[in-house]
């Protein structure tokens, strides 16, 4: 009886341990050329993608790297090549990949072997794959001014790339799951394509006919009924945002009830969002929620206090999201900012050009450097590689005051809006002139600079005690000793 009982056991943990679901996905690669210092990935969230669970991993010296997740749920995972190229795998639970990348070509080849949805794998990555939830279209379809003929084309498009998945179901190269995926994925990408085409279409064409508006809204309506956006929407593929966006924008366009009252506060974020809960429910809202205090806050040029806002109400409303752990990373620089703008001092080295809203060309702002050598710092106060730039101003400073020299800081007002201007400089500390250049005092600057149609940002010059530019353009705060001997070389000393 006790040897039965036992058996028993034995026979329980046994069946308990084969029914335990193989959620494992392993891809390993390798790298032809040269080797980069990482390779990054998207770890997928519930079987959805979601670009906040970015990770990366780093290649031996021969380009050989694995990736190890979980995942039960079939799901899409990008591989990024930082600055060079990218490839997307639908994964499976429990299956493994291996992908190539050959960077001595000049188009990056990606090839995927090893699994038996291999040609299914290499087909897709043959598509349009741009970057996060940003659509790609070409010339062909924007140059084309008849709606209908823009959708027959977007329709033949997507469905011989169906067909191809459907050849490789047919031959059991792919699963049911797989080629479930892959038809979403398509639908979705050419449907928000379609829908952003006709959105463009129409804010060009405001007093357009109402024939051909009618148009456009007929194009819209087909979209939405195809892909059905509401609680039940499918957020599986990374073409879902950008749908629901669509989505969003075609139904407050039809609303009798538009209302601007958040946007012309400020509140643009707390608009959008309250937008979204008027047509999206369930997981749909949750995702849609997330990816977008996630996009905004990653792309945030503004440093906008509202996103610190709308972080802490999707943690009330949703406080077991499996979204949240992923924001934060992108939210905390926000809230440093803003409580080291609070907490700094004044700092009586950073001076502000008097009246520099009426300041129109370039002589008339030399002026009132003149009998000085100034390095002028060109930026906006949206340009990354500008905010890069700043970390070395604490060994520009120190070179600059060891020549007697000043600093301009010129800042395009085009885009970079005062109040942002002046924040920043108060973060990153930019002792020095300050003058937020006008759309005039910037077309002459550029034009001064013999650069019109070929600027770019930041950008560098020297200019001596007459006021007259000596070296243009000069290296930057990062190229210290280069920069060093061009001033050593660009003035009278």
């Amino acid at each position: 009886m006790r040897i039965q009982r036992i058996f028993i056991a034995i026979l329980i943990i046994g069946l308990i341990g084969c029914s335990k679901k193989n959620d494992k996905i392993i891809i390993s690669g390798k790298i032809n050329g040269s080797i980069p210092d990482k390779i990054e990935f998207t770890v997928p969230v519930d079987g959805t993608w979601f670009y906040g669970t970015k990770k990366s991993v780093e290649p031996d010296s021969l380009g050989n790297f694995t990736i190890s997740m979980k995942s039960d749920l079939a799901s899409f995972v990008t591989l990024y090549i930082p600055k060079q190229t990218s490839a997307v795998l639908l994964v499976e639970p429990g299956k493994e990949y291996e992908i190539d990348f050959d960077l001595t070509t000049k188009d990056k080849k990606v090839n995927i072997k090893g699994t038996t949805s291999s040609q299914a794998q290499n087909l897709y990555n043959s598509f349009a794959l741009p970057e996060f939830h940003v659509l790609s279209m070409s010339n062909e379809l924007l140059k084309d001014s008849i709606l209908s003929s823009i959708s027959s084309k977007i329709n033949t498009r997507k469905q011989k790339e169906l067909t191809e998945f459907q050849k490789q179901l047919e031959k059991q190269k792919i699963n049911k799951k797989f080629y479930d995926l892959a038809e979403l994925d398509r639908k979705y990408y050419y449907s928000a394509l379609e829908a952003e085409i006709a959105a463009m279409r129409y804010k060009k064409h405001l007093d357009s006919t109402e024939t051909q508006n009618a148009q456009i809204l007929g194009i819209w309506k087909r979209i939405f009924e195809q892909t059905q956006p509401t609680d039940s929407f499918n957020i599986s593929t990374p073409w879902s945002f950008p749908l629901m966006e669509s989505y969003i924008n075609v139904c407050q366009l039809n609303s009798d009830t538009v209302n601007f009252d958040n946007f012309e506060k400020g509140k643009i974020h707390s608009y959008n969002i309250n937008k979204a809960k008027k047509y999206l429910k369930g997981k749909s809202l949750e995702y849609y929620y997330a990816t977008y205090i996630l996009s905004n806050s990653y792309v945030n040029k503004k440093n906008s206090k509202e996103l610190i806002m709308l972080y802490e109400n999707f943690n009330k409303e949703y406080p077991n999201s499996s979204y949240t752990e992923h924001l934060i990373g992108n939210i905390q620089p926000i809230i440093d900012f803003h409580r080291k703008i609070s907490e700094s001092s004044i700092n009586n080295e950073i001076k502000y050009v008097e009246n520099y809203k009426n300041i129109n060309t370039f002589e008339e702002l030399i002026k009132i450097l003149k009998g000085k050598k100034v390095f002028v710092d060109i930026w906006g106060t949206w340009c990354t590689p500008c905010k890069k730039e700043f970390q070395y101003k604490d060994s520009l400073n120190a070179l600059l005051k060891s020549k007697n020299m000043e600093t301009l800081y010129i800042c395009e007002g085009r885009v970079s809006e005062e109040k942002i201007w002046k924040e920043m400089i108060k973060f990153y500390n930019l002792e020095g002139y300050h003058i937020r250049a006008n759309k005039k005092l910037l077309t002459d600057v550029i034009k001064k600079l013999e650069r019109v149609g070929s600027f770019y940002y930041p950008y560098y010059i020297l200019i001596d005690e007459n006021g007259e530019i000596v070296k243009n353009p000069a290296k930057k705060p990062s190229q210290l000793n280069e920069l060093k001997e061009e001033i050593n070389k660009s003035y009278v000393w």
